[in-house]
């Protein structure tokens, strides 16, 4: 059951379905929908369900819980797994669909083992380091990796892919097109040992747009679905539209006496006569504990004063206002926003982790 809650999160799924449609209309590419970290924090569930019903027909998510928890909700498009598993979480792959990440020989003798114990396949998709760093083959061992694979059994290559590093933050650097040819060089090298794998892919939200060369065989798209800017070097495409507002309520308004103390340590001082605003959130929802925080009250840019403390946070107010008064903290009100790019800049936070941050006991409302 949905109860009104003091502090929450809404999301338009409509502009989610409006972004879904732009994404597969520019490719022409299958979507592959990337929403880990409970779909950068705007409910995986819920999420993952708009974008498949506005076209998507893949999703993939870090952790294998998080494919869990979709399964559990009767999601049933195939998941791909980016990130690592432990021998229960291939167990409990087997049979379910959901693919996973093959980034090492250690990573295919344990799907193997697994797979043979259960008498059945693991699909997985072939991980190419191309110049991220993190985890994957190099390019030139492609071809090894995938015929060793093949020799232990119970593995289907079914998918070949990268990451790229800084297409987001400068279209023109000549990395993203060595990472390219990189991905293209492990392809061609499975393929001349007979692993023709369906899917080749390694977009991101940024190069879907910006370098028509990475869609390949599907794209992968997580941060443009929700409309949240893929750039940070330019504002965000106009045809995208934004998905998440996040509120929260006035609990009090009160004139404060002068000198009085306002947040822990009392580092503010109320001035005289100074009407102070408690608002029913706090860095416990995600509202960091950072120095220059402000808020929307009835239109305009209201600044946190004092130490924001773990569920309220304190105001300064020019008018007495009411208990449950609104009060955006991302989004807009009346004539002015604050967006996610406003807020991910004033705490150095990229601009796809905001949403993320905000805690669970905040509701994600369907808008």
């Amino acid at each position: 059951m949905q109860i009104a809650a003091p502090t929450w999160l809404e999301i338009d799924h409509d502009a989610i379905v409006h972004n879904t449609r732009y994404v597969l209309e520019i490719t022409k590419k299958p979507l592959m929908a990337v929403v880990k970290a409970n779909a950068y924090g705007h409910d995986s569930v819920a999420v993952s369900r708009t974008v498949l019903k506005a076209g998507a027909s893949h999703l993939a998510v870090a952790r294998f819980n998080e494919a869990l928890e979709l399964r559990d909700a009767g999601i049933t498009a195939p998941i791909l797994v980016l990130g690592m598993v432990t021998p229960q979480e291939v167990d409990a792959a087997l049979g379910l669909n959901i693919s996973l990440t093959m980034f090492s020989k250690e990573s295919a003798e344990l799907y193997a083992q697994r797979a043979a114990a259960a008498g059945k396949m693991v699909d997985v998709h072939m991980k190419i380091d191309t110049g991220l760093g993190r985890i994957g083959v190099f390019a030139e061992d492609a071809a090894s990796l995938g015929t060793y694979a093949q020799s232990l059994g119970g593995i289907n290559i079914v998918g070949v892919f990268t990451h790229l590093s800084i297409v987001e933050d400068d279209a023109h650097d000549p990395l993203t097109d060595m990472q390219m040819d990189r991905l293209e060089t492990a392809a061609a090298g499975l393929d001349a040992v007979g692993i023709h794998p369906q899917w080749v892919h390694c977009s991101n939200s940024a190069s879907l747009i910006s370098h028509p060369r990475s869609r390949y065989d599907l794209v992968r798209a997580g941060a443009i679905l929700l409309g949240i800017n893929p750039f940070y070097y330019k504002d965000i495409p106009t045809e995208l539209r934004r998905a998440m507002t996040w509120k929260t309520s006035l609990m009090s308004c009160r004139e404060m006496p002068e000198g009085w103390g306002i947040g822990y340590v009392g580092r503010y001082r109320a001035k005289k006569n100074e009407l102070v605003g408690t608002l029913a959130m706090g860095y416990g929802d995600g509202f960091l504990r950072l120095p220059g925080n402000e808020v929307l009250i009835r239109g305009k840019r209201v600044k946190i004063i004092g130490t924001e403390c773990l569920d309220m946070c304190m105001v300064h107010l020019d008018e007495p206002l009411p208990m449950g008064e609104e009060v955006v903290v991302v989004g807009c009100q009346g004539g002015e926003e604050i967006t996610v790019e406003d807020l991910a800049t004033r705490w150095n936070m990229t601009f796809s982790s905001i949403a993320s941050t905000v805690s669970r006991r905040v509701p994600r409302i369907p808008v």
